[in-house]
C-alpha cells in the first residue's frame, strides 16, 4: 500500500489515479497506525507532530519515504537524509517523477552530496 500525504488536492487525485495500490490520507495517526503501507509519498506540512518526530515514527515502521520538496534549502533536508530517506523529488517535478520514483527508488550516488555536507 502507497500512502499519499501531500496536502494538495490536486496533486493527491492525480497521484491516486496513476499510481495502483494507492490511497490518499489526511491524518497523521492514520499513517502512524496503519500496518500495510510500504510507501509514503509526503511534503513536509503542519500537522500535531514535529516533521523530524513524525518521519522517525514512520521510518521506525520500515515505510519507505518519498519526500516532495520545493527545493534543496529547506531545514528539513537534513533531518530527512539523517532518517535515511533518499528518495528526494524537488519542484518542479511531474507525476511521472513521482511514479517512477515509487518503482525504482533513489541510489545513495544521488544524495551523497547533500549528505557529505551535513557531515
Amino acid at each position: 500500500m502507497i500512502l499519499i500525504f501531500t496536502g494538495n488536492e490536486q496533486l493527491d487525485k492525480e497521484l491516486s489515479k496513476e499510481i495502483k495500490d494507492s490511497r490518499v490520507v489526511y491524518y497523521t495517526d492514520y499513517i502512524l497506525e496503519e500496518n500495510e503501507a510500504t510507501t509514503l509519498i509526503a511534503t513536509v506540512q503542519n500537522n500535531k507532530y514535529n516533521f523530524k518526530e513524525f518521519m522517525y515514527a514512520v521510518r521506525k515502521k520500515n515505510i519507505r519515504v518519498i519526500l516532495l520538496l520545493e527545493n534543496y534549502k529547506v531545514k528539513e533536508l537534513k533531518d530527512a537524509l539523517i532518517l535515511g530517506i533518499y528518495d528526494i523529488i524537488v519542484d518542479p517535478f511531474t507525476i511521472d517523477d513521482i511514479k517512477k520514483s515509487v518503482t525504482v527508488p533513489k541510489p545513495f550516488s544521488e544524495v551523497s552530496e547533500y549528505i557529505k555536507n551535513i557531515l
